[in-house]
């Protein structure tokens, strides 16, 4: 092969390498805790190595037959961190996995995962249907914008651009995941 050849494919080869350098990684998925008990909340943080202004998506997977799409992008801010509920016991292997979302190309790297051991019994259903779940409050400072979501959970606390986040992040029911907005001054739990 003559050398304007191996020039040539060698500034090929980089730019494929500075390509994929360029685009959005799956990161680590970890757990507030790898034991918890049938019912207890534990909190799964999904992870995107942004190394610029790319975007991707991705899917958590529960272990449990239940997923939750995510993107990362300008606009929705990584790391997302969901809260799990399991209702039986068991082992869990909770997956993090790029996929094409909302027109956004699959994150790429290897599938990352975390497991999580549920034991005790599933609690007997409360006489009369499902206990009802707390109303979410905001903290000082902040107002509920609107009323909560009585079916999924979801709400929203609102106060100025600026104001600062709770240190303390709410914990968000089922398959809702926690965000911020800055830019409009506003925190809570959606779908």
């Amino acid at each position: 092969m003559s050398a304007s050849r191996h020039l040539v494919s060698a500034a090929l080869l980089g730019l494929v390498v500075a390509g994929a350098a360029q685009a959005q990684v799956l990161g680590k998925i970890t757990a507030s805790a790898t034991t918890v008990k049938v019912g207890e909340p534990v909190t799964i943080t999904a992870n995107i190595d942004v190394l610029n202004a790319n975007y991707c998506g991705f899917v958590v997977g529960f272990g449990d037959g239940s997923f939750k799409d995510g993107v990362s992008d300008v606009n929705t801010p990584v790391p997302l961190v969901l809260t799990k509920t399991y209702d039986k016991p068991g082992s869990y292997h909770v997956t993090l996995g790029g996929k094409n979302v909302q027109n956004h190309p699959n994150c790429g790297g290897q599938e990352r995962a975390v497991d999580i051991t549920v034991t005790g019994t599933a609690a007997p259903a409360a006489k009369g249907g499902a206990a009802k779940a707390a109303a979410p409050t905001c903290e000082a400072g902040w107002k509920m914008s609107g009323k909560p979501n009585a079916k999924t959970g979801a709400f929203t606390c609102a106060a100025k651009a600026g104001t600062a986040f709770p240190s303390a992040k709410p914990q968000c029911q089922g398959d809702l995941s926690y965000f911020e907005n800055a830019k409009k001054g506003q925190y809570g739990c959606k779908p």
